[in-house]
């Protein structure tokens, strides 16, 4: 037993005796120039990050002052989002060579991904200093004066970056959702749309394109982008759907359309109670009243306390016949907003359609209440009281009325007096 201790302990001292032999084997027969252009080959076009940072590794053991090296170390951080070892090394590397823009490029992006955006910003201008014409720089000061608000600064280093750089995609990706931030919706439309035409695959500028058509109400245009969006940005397809269904919603005749687009936000997030509410109103509008139903119960399930649930899911167990289920509703409604005067209408209603008319009167004038002008209040109150018998009472109805809809008063007097 003893000796298989030893044993597992010499192993590891063996590796480790390996690793270092072949390690300085590997130094010793490649210069730093391979070194350095066998590392780049792993990084750019391998995407074999661990071993292009043992190449790098090994250049800066036998040169400390190896700018590029410790560029290339920081570029592999970078990509793999450990952000705060990046800003090391691309310190290192402007330390070395003060001059270094793309070095200095290299680390705005990675202050931007901290959210460290002074220091971005600082970052980003030493590139321009460095390289007045370098239209990367100039970008990334777009980016972070987006960021910090700074729209119309924004707006200005996304032009020069363009002058420098008139097909780069990206340049206009950064100028139009800059342009949409503002509020001007067509400048950022024609930009974003020489963004696909440069990249045609650009999901990104798809799905902002979509949403600025949106603003400008240009309801066909915004539903084509997003669904080209849609097929292009997966992990933002919930978000997608959702404001296709909203979209749908606009437009007449499209309602089946939109039910779909609800469906699949659904299908990927089952939680989605928005998604379920709007199903549930679509519903209640084609007259589907159980789905209507159905619909609004996922949402109590998932959050009995969305607003307004109660309120919608006891219309549509009125619209089904079910009045005692409206009723319940209805008093949920109350219980969530007790000065809510629609739901105190709609529990008079439904008591209505119960015989029940004294509690159909105490409803209504809880609705009165609450709102003295609510008009269908008034009439459901006169109509109660004349069931019950109470002409005064529902001519006393009728002439509040008078002043609030005479059509609607009209109607009542007739009742009364038929």
């Amino acid at each position: 037993m003893r000796n298989l201790y030893k044993l597992i302990i010499f192993l590891p001292l063996i590796i480790i005796f390996v690793a270092s032999v072949n390690i300085l084997c590997f130094s010793q027969d490649k210069s730093i120039e391979e070194l350095y252009f066998q590392g780049v080959d792993l990084l750019e076009n391998k995407k074999q990050f661990e071993k292009a940072l043992i190449y790098f590794q090994q250049i800066i053991e036998l040169d400390p002052k190896h700018a590029e090296a410790h560029f290339q170390i920081g570029k592999i951080f970078r990509v793999t989002h450990q952000f705060e070892k990046a800003v090391i090394f691309y310190k290192n590397a402007t330390n070395l060579k003060p001059h270094y823009s793309s070095a200095y490029y290299e680390l705005g992006l990675s202050y931007l991904e901290l959210q460290k955006n002074d220091k971005a910003l600082e970052a980003f201008k030493e590139a321009v200093r460095s390289k007045p014409d370098f239209a990367s720089a100039h970008y990334g000061l777009g980016l972070v004066y987006y960021e910090l608000g700074r729209y119309n600064e924004s707006i200005s280093a996304f032009k020069q970056a363009l002058l420098l750089a008139p097909n780069d995609a990206q340049i206009y990706y950064g100028l139009g959702i800059t342009y949409e931030e503002i509020g001007e919706h067509n400048k950022s439309i024609e930009v974003l749309k020489k963004a696909i035409q440069l990249k045609p695959d650009y999901g990104k500028a798809f799905y902002h394109l979509g949403m600025n058509y949106k603003e400008v109400e240009k309801y066909p245009e915004a539903i084509e982008n997003l669904k080209k969006a849609a097929d292009l940005l997966t992990d933002s397809i919930e978000e997608i759907y959702y404001t296709l269904g909203m979209l749908y919603q606009k437009i007449e005749n499209r309602d089946k359309a939109a039910i779909e687009s609800f469906k699949k936000v659904i299908q990927i997030n089952p939680q989605h109670t928005d998604a379920f509410f709007y199903l549930g109103w679509l519903y209640n509008k084609k007259g589907d009243y159980e789905k209507a139903v159905e619909a609004y119960q996922e949402i109590i399930r998932i959050n009995p306390n969305y607003s307004y649930i109660y309120y919608n899911l006891g219309w549509a167990y009125g619209e089904l016949g079910k009045y005692q289920e409206a009723v319940d509703a209805f008093k949920e409604a109350i219980k969530q907003n007790p000065e809510d005067a629609d739901a105190h209408y709609g529990l008079g209603w439904a008591y209505s359609q119960l015989e029940d008319y004294e509690k159909t009167i105490e409803a209504f004038k809880q609705a009165i209440r609450i709102q003295p002008d609510y008009t269908y209040a008034h009439y459901g109150l006169g109509m109660a009281y004349l069931v019950q018998g109470d002409k005064n009472s529902a001519l006393d109805e009728y002439k509040i009325l008078k002043s609030l809809d005479q059509q609607i008063a009209d109607q009542l007097f007739d009742m009364i007096y038929k």
